[in-house]
């Protein structure tokens, strides 16, 4: 009777054997909402899948007409009824893809959306179902009959009957992040289905998905820290980086062309490990890299990527935050931060490399600088004026004129309204000047003047006008603005802007003459040439206004003894400095010895300090006044 039954086992066990075709390869993907699948299934995700990339159902599926425990061509969703795109998908569909024709992929897809690791500990399920797991998860537990890694194993067992289980995928980490114990409790979910499958003695490999990653302002990014530890605890495991991996609005789950390049990397990790020569990936960071990342919510995540540079320190310094903020380098090697500036603007911002200060080399928009050139985020924002709208667009034109004050040719930008070009009409005329280490080109690439007076002048609300940004360096160094010294400056600029900029302006372009169509103004010591040159010639400029710049009543008694009654003539005495500017102070003395002298003005006094930002705002007040 012993030898009848040994013999049936053998007969038996001969049948299964033959049953399995070792041409079926077959992964077993858990784990949470990103490998349950969170983005819209597409189109084209449903499209061109091939026969030879199969699915075993793990729950039943009325909807697609499927059954539990049988196989279906792996059509998305591969998970429950209701789920998204997984990382399963563009696995399988690379592997077939790149694999010999004769070679099928089945996957088997067990998730639940927000679940912890224990959810898939034998020793753990029933306490965390009772306990730990909140409402809505309940009914994705109950399609597993409370006990996902029981359903695994359950279908798994049936695949092994047609097939061989040739790895494991697992994305799982969001709802344990940070946890320490989190490589452990994945071994010991690893060492039970080798046991449970009968796979001692075979090499299983398990692929350890990334989640959405710091690059990318991941909320849950330092988890990636823990995951890279895990092929310290367990040796078959390989770690699937989602560095540049594209993400949901949540910062947590990946979007659908996330979850397909995040599949496609599990696939090439595994064709490796199968001795295949997997599909050389598209550059994952060349001209598509994208050094800041503007987040729906606000946030905005910051990429610094120097490979040939082996850092040990790196941080984000810009005008958003208060002092520099150390980043964290994943591990492809990009740094990475993530910040919420208190507003949508355009703000100067660099990298600190081992204390270097650095551009952002993949970021063309550059402060212009006599020093230091920092790079600038635009932050998208339909209603702010700096936005590019589909409006009439001016132009503006570099220039050269011959300064005979300073003995040398200089730079001067000029802006012409959108319809100058298509009549003979003439236009008043606007001086802005930038200030200290600023160039001609500031006022245009970073105060975005010729952006900001299209859509006014769109909107009504401006005099369309000529804007003239000379070069303010007068090459006599920089001078402390309440010294006697600046204003010897100042008499210097105050010289080249009516000898030199003004004649040359008027005589290449159709202006306006006289002082009721001139207007002058600058920022910080641009705003200090604007005073001392408009207080010289009353009878030149009618419209005068200071961004967060002031003269001291020294150098106005000495130069100026009767501004009290010369600048009535003003049409426009106009102050405006933020609250934490370290001119405030001066500024605030400047309007007193206003009030002191019963000189007339209009100000403005904003929040924050000597930036970029405050001077925009000023410039748009100010330009919705001049000429009106």
């Amino acid at each position: 009777m012993k030898r009848l039954l040994f013999a049936l086992t053998l007969t038996f066990s001969a049948l299964m054997l033959n049953a399995q075709d070792p041409d079926f390869h077959i992964y077993l993907c858990f784990g949470q909402s990103n490998m349950e699948g969170n983005a819209r299934i597409e189109q084209q995700d449903r499209e061109g899948v091939s026969d030879r990339f199969r699915m075993m159902a793990a729950v039943d599926n009325k909807e697609m007409g499927r059954v539990k425990g049988e196989w279906y061509t792996a059509v998305p969703p591969l998970c429950r009824p209701g789920t998204g795109l997984t990382p399963a998908d563009y696995f399988g569909r690379t592997l077939v893809e790149n694999l010999p024709e004769n070679v099928k992929v089945g996957v088997i897809n067990v998730a639940i959306g927000g679940c912890h690791i224990e959810t898939f500990l034998p020793d753990s399920i029933a306490n965390y179902v009772e306990k730990r797991a909140p409402f809505w998860m309940k009914g994705m537990l109950a399609a597993y009959d409370n006990d996902p890694y029981a359903r695994l194993v359950e279908v798994a067992r049936l695949a092994q009957k047609d097939g061989v289980i040739k790895g494991i995928l697992v994305h799982q980490g969001e709802s344990n992040t940070g946890d320490p114990r989190w490589p452990y409790q994945l071994k010991t979910v690893y060492d039970n289905l080798i046991r449970d499958l009968n796979l001692q003695g075979e090499v299983v490999p398990l692929l350890v998905g990334e989640v959405v990653n710091s690059d990318r302002g991941g909320v849950c990014a330092y988890h990636n820290e823990v995951i890279a530890r895990v092929p310290q605890v367990i040796p078959q495991a390989h770690v699937i980086s989602s560095s540049g991996c594209t993400n949901a609005f949540d910062l947590l789950h990946f979007d659908a062309a996330g979850y397909r390049e995040l599949g496609r990397r599990y696939a090439r990790v595994m064709l490796q490990l199968l001795g295949c020569n997997p599909p050389v990936p598209e550059a994952m960071y060349s001209t598509d890299f994208n050094s800041r990342i503007v987040h729906p919510d606000g946030r905005v995540t910051f990429n610094y990527n120097a490979p040939e540079i082996e850092a040990e320190k790196v941080e984000l310094v810009g005008q958003f935050m208060n002092g520099p903020m150390p980043m964290v380098r994943n591990s492809v090697g990009i740094w990475s931060a993530t910040v919420r500036p208190p507003k949508a603007d355009i703000y100067p911002y660099n990298f600190v490399v081992d204390g270097v200060p650095v551009q952002d080399p993949h970021n063309t928009d550059i402060f212009p600088n006599e020093n230091f050139k920092a790079s600038l985020l635009e932050m998208p924002d339909p209603e702010a004026l700096y936005t590019v709208n589909d409006v009439p667009h001016g132009k503006v034109h570099h220039c050269t004129y011959k300064s005979d004050v300073l003995g040398m040719d200089r730079p001067v930008l000029v802006y012409t309204p959108a319809d100058y070009d298509k009549g003979n009409r003439k236009y008043p005329v606007f001086y802005l000047v930038s200030g200290t280490t600023d160039t001609e080109e500031t006022w245009f690439k970073v105060g975005k003047v010729n952006v900001i007076l299209d859509n006014l002048i769109a909107q009504g609300k401006a005099v369309p006008m000529i804007v003239v940004m000379p070069y303010g360096n007068m090459m006599m160094g920089t001078p402390r603005p309440w010294t006697m010294a600046a204003a010897e400056m100042y008499g210097v600029f105050e010289r080249e802007m009516t000898e030199c900029i003004m004649p040359y302006v008027e005589k290449n372009f159709r202006t306006k003459t006289g002082a009721a169509n001139r207007a002058i103004a600058g920022f910080s010591r641009g705003g200090g040439q604007s005073l001392f040159t408009a207080y010289s010639n009353f009878d030149k400029f009618g419209w005068l206004a200071s961004y967060s710049a002031y003269l001291t009543p020294q150098v106005m008694d000495h130069y100026f003894p009767t501004l009290k009654s010369d600048i009535t003539s003003l049409k426009l005495m106009w102050l405006g400095v933020g609250s934490s500017d370290f001119l405030y102070n001066d500024v605030v003395r400047h309007l007193e010895y206003f009030d002191a002298n019963g000189i007339s003005y209009e100000k403005m006094i904003t929040e924050g300090g000597h930036t970029w930002m405050n001077a925009r705002t000023y410039l748009a007040e100010t330009l919705q006044k001049f000429f009106k």
